[in-house]
């Protein structure tokens, strides 16, 4: 069983506004409601491909509802930890018109310390069940990035292998703990500590310096992905995508190398099924593919270069 924690979830509005006008009047095309938050996605298509799943976290009121339930129709296990106030709602306009992606974000609901011991008794209980455990996503007010790191340590100290996609300030909390695999969440950054990512030298040091905390380290900069375990790193160019494939192309990504490495695939092999499953999902209505055949169709447009 994977065990997927997603501290922070959130229900995703999308609109489709084309000539988005700030401060002007705007007329709405497609739209769509969708459970979201990065554990959540990656629930979803780690489920799409066969795998038993646990989803847990903190879940509000109202939309933590919808989240939950939309989870158990999907076949997913759910054990959130229940808070009073009401799951946090995103919403993200997509211009086809300019080319653009805006995304609102909220903060979400505050957990107070006996909520977080609460998630924490509920983590160690389902250790007992996990081969896998997935922490992604931002953290809701209360949460200290720290207590990202302390669960990756109570995993492996069991012995479980632990996958991590979060913000730096976590994540620099998280590979204390010396986790299994590590993607930094780099979405609208283009400077990550010390390394520029703007340039490949810069992307690949950063992914050097990740994997020398964890067995694998995954660094998406959006147009090209770099993988490194040990001494050996690949990059692959990512082919572009559309506004709607942006939203959950880093999810489906990491979804693909954690499925990859269930069956022990090598380095090269993890690399080209992250991208493969990101493009089928970048290629799919909802920005999430729906089986192991789509990435499969994907495969060939996926190359790989070996020691970047």
């Amino acid at each position: 069983m994977i065990l997927t924690v997603t501290l922070n979830p959130s229900v995703d509005k999308v609109f489709e506004v084309s000539g988005l006008s700030l401060g002007g009047l705007n007329r709405i095309g497609n739209t769509f409601t969708q459970p979201g938050g990065k554990g959540v996605n990656i629930a979803f298509m780690l489920r799409a491909l066969g795998h038993e799943i646990t989803a847990m976290g903190f879940a509000g009121d109202g939309p933590g509802r919808f989240i939950q339930n939309s989870l158990r129709d999907a076949g997913i296990t759910t054990a959130f930890t229940l808070l009073p106030g009401k799951t946090r709602t995103n919403y993200a306009l997509l211009d086809p018109q300019a080319g653009s992606l805006t995304e609102l974000l909220s903060p979400g609901p505050e957990a107070t310390p006996t909520d977080i011991a609460v998630l924490r008794s509920t983590f160690e209980r389902l250790l007992g069940l996990a081969d896998m455990v997935v922490i992604a996503g931002s953290l809701p007010p209360g949460v200290e990035p720290t207590f990202c790191a302390e669960l990756v340590r109570l995993a492996t100290s069991r012995g479980v292998r632990v996958a991590v996609n979060v913000r730096e300030e976590i994540m620099n909390a998280a590979l204390s703990a010396r986790p299994f695999l590590a993607e930094p969440d780099l979405r609208d950054v283009t400077v990550y500590g010390d390394y520029d990512l703007s340039e490949h030298d810069g992307r690949l040091a950063l992914a050097r310096h990740v994997a020398k905390s964890a067995e694998i380290a995954v660094v998406n900069a959006g147009h090209e992905v770099i993988c490194v375990s040990g001494e050996k790193s690949v990059s692959v160019k990512v082919p572009a995508c559309g506004l709607l494939g942006r939203i959950r192309l880093d999810d489906a990504l990491i979804a693909g190398v954690i499925d990859a490495t269930t069956g022990g695939d090598v380095l090269e092999d993890l690399a080209r099924e992250g991208v493969a499953a990101a493009l089928a999902a970048a290629s799919s209505p909802n920005g999430q593919f729906t089986s192991r055949d789509d990435i499969q169709s994907c495969l060939d447009r996926v190359e790989v270069t070996p020691d970047a």
